[in-house]
């Protein structure tokens, strides 16, 4: 989640200048003489309230391409929309320009975390350090434009800008480069200029093709945990089992993201949920579990929970993870994972290394690393058992292998070694718009002959004696509104509901605010009819 992304990546090398030509063919002598490139992070040009011209997306090297992040006023600008789309976790951008001295100004908005220290990342410019450690809520707060101008000279042609992350994805919406000294408009109209001074550091390399989803990587609340375990029942969320799920549903039923923790989303849709899903990507939040701190998301939440749990960080290799190397990290984070969830009534089930089957995270699985990985998920798992023994351990992979290079089940590990296989099925790749192409591709294979459609799934569950589970599901408002996805998802779970081989133990909607509200059925969803359906049946 995770939970990355599914839409379109922008991998441009020249940015594009206001008349919508590159820079590539520029001749001018020096700085003075080139145009002002203006590039959004929008899929079409944009024309701003004084009437200059900003081209779509363009330059930037991976990350992804969000044209409609948010649709929320932004303060402290008189043009919102070019604040309202974003490129994110990108490595770097570039333009074809002549040598000179620019003037580079970033335009930022943050428009997803509600907390300081939630997203921080540095911005270098020509191999040296212009930005540090920015943290946009930190300095304007939600949803107000923010401007980082900065001078750079450039001696080989090419303006070259790098974005590392220290905690969440970088991001920008808008960059401005003109010939230094051509003006210094207010940026953002109200928003903030910054003349940091160089400081060195090494761009480090990201994902440059797009996730089956963007799992958002949790943040520390503004409080400290308790050192004492949670044990207390929830106060706003799913009541206490009883008997059988709260859910009312054969199978547990969840979601995560907008309205789970609170039950907000339970009384939307009609029934309590019985689990829901968190994410810890990364060894800070496999080292924190931000989420389950006492007040933060889930700190009271009492059900079921479906944690991701990063396997290795960005230059780190499954050959290190299989001779030991993170055996104590692994270790002190599976402690700290027992003593947060302490003595609560739900089952913790830890998907580890989740979507390894894809090539978007720093955990994938591939030919020329999959038996490394076995050795090392067999490392995770003696350790589990010897923890938290009672967490059960989660084989997920993504419903298309894409990057591995081969059949997925050739790298799963033996049922020994696993408490249930779990696939994250979008309602993409291929789109089902009909109950009947929904059925069909039920049951399709890979390129790699390895299962694919949910049916396929649960047949290779079954051959392995565990059970199934759907960690992440939902339509995609990007390529449509299909309720009879949601009817034929629904279909499945209560026909094969049970906790044995072969059966569905739960799912989990993905109702998280991320891609332009691409997944949401609740909270301000992209698909009228899909929700519709959801709340007739959940």
């Amino acid at each position: 989640m995770s939970k990355l992304s599914k839409f379109l990546l922008s991998t441009a090398a020249v940015a594009t200048v206001a008349s919508g030509l590159t820079t590539a063919g520029l001749t001018a002598a020096n700085a003075a003489d080139a145009p002002t490139l203006r590039v959004s992070t929008q899929r079409a040009s944009y024309t701003d309230t004084s009437g200059n011209v900003w081209s779509a997306d363009s330059g930037f090297e991976g990350g992804w391409q969000n044209p409609n992040v948010t649709t929320a006023p932004i303060a402290g600008t008189t043009d919102a929309k070019l604040y309202q789309s974003e490129h994110y976790g990108m490595k770097g951008w570039s333009a074809k320009v002549p040598n000179g001295t620019y003037d580079v100004t970033l335009k930022t908005a943050e428009t997803y975390w509600t907390q300081k220290g939630a997203r921080v990342f540095s911005v270098t410019a020509e191999g040296r350090s212009v930005v540090s450690n920015l943290d946009i809520f930190a300095e304007v707060g939600k949803n107000r434009a923010l401007d980082k101008k900065f001078t750079v000279t450039v001696a080989d042609g090419t303006l070259n800008l790098g974005f590392t992350q220290s905690r969440n994805w970088a991001t920008v919406d808008a960059i401005l480069v003109q010939p230094a000294g051509a003006g210094t408009p207010a940026p953002g109209n109200g928003g903030v200029v910054v003349n940091p001074g160089p400081r060195p550091t090494n761009p480090t390399p990201v994902v440059s093709t797009p996730p089956s989803t963007t799992p958002p990587v949790t943040t520390p609340p503004s409080t400290p945990p308790s050192t004492a375990p949670v044990t207390a029942p929830p106060t706003s969320t799913a009541p206490k089992p009883q008997t059988g799920n709260v859910s009312g549903h054969e199978w547990m039923s969840g979601s995560s993201g907008v309205g789970a923790a609170n039950g907000q989303f339970g009384s939307w849709r009609g029934s309590n949920l019985d689990i829901v899903s968190s994410w810890a990507g990364n060894a800070d939040n496999s080292a924190n579990f931000y989420t389950l701190w006492k007040g933060a998301e889930y700190g009271s939440w009492n059900g079921s929970m479906d944690m991701s749990v990063g396997g290795i960080d960005p230059g780190e290799t499954w050959a290190q993870a299989a001779s030991g190397k993170f055996d104590a990290r692994w270790a002190a984070s599976l402690t700290k994972l027992k003593q947060l969830w302490g003595g609560r009534d739900g089952t913790m089930y830890i998907r580890f290394a989740h979507e390894m089957n894809g090539y978007w995270f720093s955990w994938s699985v591939n030919k020329n690393n999959y038996q490394d990985f076995m050795t090392s998920w067999k490392r995770y798992r003696a350790l589990q058992q010897q923890i938290f023994p009672e967490a059960e351990l989660v084989f997920s992979v993504n419903k298309e292998t894409n990057g591995a290079g081969m059949d997925w089940t050739k790298f799963f590990p033996g049922k020994q070694y696993v408490d249930v296989l779990s696939v994250d099925y979008y309602n993409n790749w291929p789109y089902a718009s009909t109950l009947a192409q929904f059925q069909q591709q039920s049951w399709d294979k890979d390129g790699y002959g390895a299962p694919k459609g949910i049916n396929a799934h649960l047949a290779f569950a079954k051959s392995q004696g565990l059970p199934l589970a759907v960690s992440e599901w939902s339509g995609n408002a990007d390529d449509g509104d299909s309720p009879a996805y949601i009817q034929g998802m629904y279909d499945f779970f209560k026909a094969n509901a049970g906790s044995g081989a072969g059966q569905l133990l739960y799912e989990v909607q993905f109702n998280v605010n991320i891609d332009g509200q691409r997944w949401l059925l609740n909270g301000g969803t992209r698909m009228p009819n899909s929700a519709a359906k959801y709340r007739e049946l959940f």
